[in-house]
């Protein structure tokens, strides 16, 4: 009877303390590299798993690649004197010229679906289903849908800074040096709309790929912030950030409201209230251009070092770092993570790798 006791007062016990399940660790494995000049030099990647997915597009000068996530080139063009902007996915872009006084719109394959009298320049979504047409003096921004007609309401402010697309979706936002900045669904209506106030500019932001959350990087002389707004609910949180910045810096946000921002030597991860949650300390980042992506728990960023050459680090909501390398023969960096694959462009080579869980 003493030993019956002994066995349900063990057990009452247990049954009071938490069960703590083992995270799976994610492994982090080199696929191909190779230089961004000509990718079709590339060997690809035995790895079969990612020949049915691709990796961001690659634009270089005057030509476009589009890659499968094993390295195999899918289709390179050139433009020559023509400009030209490529959707997130790939599959569309719209050719222009800098005095031209038209744009006009193709798949991937080069079949034309649209063409407008135009002389402004064209900023597409990631799916093509919004494009922004951007008046000269960077003061207007109307949007056209995916067969070329106006879709809601332009948006205009004193000196456009920022567009800004969501990831695997079609909305957009975009600010202006005077603090004013919008937030436009596929259809070009308005979600969201504001001014920072204070003579603050808004320098830097980014939409959740389902269009609930915006974050916003904006300030002046005195100071910089992150803010994340609610675009359904309405109003915004924000949080100061360890120094002015004098340009844009990377951020991303998800539709948990949770946004992370490249601050000089930590990037910050805030919640959706814009407190902040965790601070992961890198080396010094310079002014220029940046990266954040995330894909779930997993965020990706690349940059340029303030000593030179460029940096990338991989880490977890929770700080974790799960990859950080160097790469001095870069100036800068530019990192997507999406299906478990980390894709890199630098200044001269591209580079692919893959996640496991284990």
């Amino acid at each position: 009877m003493r030993y019956l006791f002994i066995g349900i007062l063990a057990g009452a016990i247990l049954g009071l303390v938490p069960v703590w399940e083992a995270r799976p660790a994610i492994e982090i494995y080199p696929e191909w590299h190779g230089p961004v000049a000509s990718p079709e030099s590339i060997e690809r990647s035995p790895n079969g798993a990612l020949s049915k997915l691709a990796v961001p597009p690659v634009v270089a000068g005057d030509t476009l690649s589009l890659l499968a996530a094993d390295g195999r080139l899918l289709s390179k063009r050139s433009f020559g004197d023509t400009l030209f902007a490529v959707s997130g996915n790939g599959a569309y872009y719209a050719a222009y010229r800098k005095a031209g006084t038209s744009v006009e719109f193709f798949s991937s394959d080069g079949n034309p679906f649209w063409k407008t009298d135009s002389r402004e320049y064209p900023h597409l979504s990631y799916n093509g289903k919004i494009v922004l047409m951007v008046n000269s003096d960077q003061s207007r921004a109307r949007a056209l849908d995916f067969h070329g007609n106006e879709a809601g309401e332009p948006v205009s402010g004193r000196f456009m800074t920022v567009a800004a697309f969501s990831k695997g979706s079609d909305y957009a936002a975009v600010g202006f040096l005077d603090g004013s900045y919008r937030v436009i669904d596929a259809a070009g209506k308005r979600l969201f709309g504001a001014r920072t106030g204070g003579g603050t500019i808004v320098k830097s932001m980014a939409v959740s790929p389902s269009g609930s959350y915006a974050a916003l990087h904006y300030g002046n002389e005195n100071g910089d912030y992150i803010a994340l707004v609610d675009t359904r609910e309405g109003g915004a949180s924000a949080s100061p950030l360890s120094r002015v910045h004098v340009a844009r810096t990377a951020l991303t946000v998800g539709d948990d409201g949770r946004a992370a921002v490249l601050d000089h030597n930590r990037i910050l991860i805030v919640d959706r209230k814009a407190r902040p949650v965790t601070e992961i300390k890198v080396p010094a980042a310079r002014t220029g251009m940046a990266s954040l992506d995330r894909a779930g728990e997993v965020y990706a960023a690349g940059y340029t070092r303030a000593e030179g050459g460029a940096q990338s680090v991989v880490f977890l909501a929770d700080g974790t770092v799960l990859f950080a390398r160097d790469f001095p023969a870069e100036s800068y960096l530019q990192a997507s993570i999406a299906d478990r694959v980390m894709f890199l462009r630098g200044s001269q080579t591209l580079y692919c790798y893959s996640l496991h869980l284990r």
